[in-house]
C-alpha cells in the first residue's frame, strides 16, 4: 500500500515529481499515459519503493521493490533542489521521510 504523499523518480533524472495523494495520481492524464521505464520508481512517504510501470497498471499493487532510508531520500531531495536552483541544497535535512518528501512540494521552480 502506498503511503501518500509520494515522489516519482525517473531513471537518470534528478528532478522529482511530487504526488500529493491517490486522487492527484488518478486525475493526472500524464501519469496515466506516460510510458515509464522499468527503472522509474515511486518512493512513498515511508520510503517504500514501487515500480511505476506496475503502479500504472494497478495503483493498488503492493509489490514493494525495496525500502529507502531517510539518508537516501534526503539525497534525492538535495539533487532535486540543485535542479530547481535552490541555494544550499547540501544543507537540506529532515527529521523523517515524510518531511523530506514534503520538501519537494515547496521547491517549485
Amino acid at each position: 500500500m502506498i503511503h501518500w504523499p509520494a515522489l516519482i523518480k525517473h531513471d537518470g533524472e534528478d528532478e522529482l515529481i511530487f504526488i500529493e495523494n491517490r486522487d492527484a495520481w488518478r486525475n493526472d492524464e500524464e501519469m496515466l499515459l506516460y510510458l515509464f521505464t522499468e527503472s522509474d520508481v515511486l518512493v512513498d512517504s515511508t520510503g517504500q519503493i514501487f515500480s511505476l510501470p506496475d503502479l500504472q497498471n494497478n495503483l493498488d499493487s503492493e509489490q514493494v521493490l525495496g525500502q529507502a532510508s531517510l539518508d537516501n531520500v534526503i539525497e534525492l531531495v538535495a539533487n532535486h533542489a540543485v535542479v530547481c536552483n535552490i541555494c544550499c541544497a547540501e544543507k537540506i535535512n529532515a527529521k523523517n521521510i515524510l518531511e523530506a518528501v514534503e520538501l519537494v512540494a515547496s521547491m517549485k521552480d
